[in-house]
C-alpha cells in the first residue's frame, strides 16, 4: 500500500482513495449515498402529500412510509434506493381504521406502487420520478459534500494533509 502525505487534485484523490483500506472505502461511499438520498425522499414525501395528501381517502400512510434503504453491497459497489418501509408483522397488515379511513391492509403502503406506475384500469400519478428529477443536482452537491467530509475526518483521525476543492 502506498503512503500519501497530502492530496491536491482529482489524480491524487483517485490515488488516496485507492489506498483506503476496502471497508472503509464501501463505508465512506455508502454513507455518502444515504445523505445523497435524503433531499429525494424529501421531494417524494412532499410530493405525496401535494398529490394525494388532500384527498378524502388519504390517511398519511404513503406519505409516512417513505425511507432509504440500503442494499447489499457487491464488491466495492453499494446501492442506496428512496422507497416505501414495509411493516412486518400480521398485526401491521392487518385491517384498520386510520384518520376515517378503512385501510383493508392496514399500515401496508404497497399501493405506492401502483400509483407511482399505474394500473390496467388506472393511469400513473408518479410522485417518486418527479423527486428524482427534481432534486438530482441536489443530490449530488449533498453526496460531494459527504464524501469530503467523511474523507477529513479520516484524514484528521490518520494525520494525512487533505485540501478538497483544488
Amino acid at each position: 500500500m502506498m503512503s500519501i502525505s497530502e492530496v491536491k487534485g482529482l489524480k491524487e484523490l483517485d490515488a488516496f482513495l485507492a489506498t483506503l483500506p476496502e471497508e472503509m472505502q464501501r463505508s465512506m461511499l455508502a454513507g455518502s449515498l444515504r445523505d445523497a438520498a435524503k433531499p429525494v425522499m424529501d421531494q417524494a414525501a412532499l410530493n405525496v402529500l401535494m398529490l394525494f395528501g388532500g384527498k378524502p381517502r388519504s390517511s398519511g400512510v404513503l406519505f409516512s412510509h417513505i425511507t432509504r434503504s440500503k442494499y447489499k453491497r457487491t464488491g466495492y459497489a453499494a446501492r442506496v434506493n428512496v422507497t416505501i418501509k414495509r411493516p412486518r408483522g400480521a398485526a401491521a397488515k392487518a385491517p384498520q381504521t386510520i384518520n376515517g379511513v378503512r385501510k383493508p391492509y392496514g399500515q401496508d403502503a404497497f399501493y405506492g406502487r401502483f400509483l407511482e406506475f399505474g394500473t390496467s384500469r388506472m393511469q400513473a400519478r408518479s410522485w417518486l420520478r418527479p423527486a428524482a428529477i427534481a432534486k438530482q443536482d441536489e443530490s449530488g452537491r449533498t453526496f460531494n459534500r459527504a464524501l469530503q467530509k467523511r474523507m477529513l475526518a479520516w484524514c484528521k483521525k490518520n494525520g494525512v494533509v487533505y485540501k478538497p476543492g483544488l
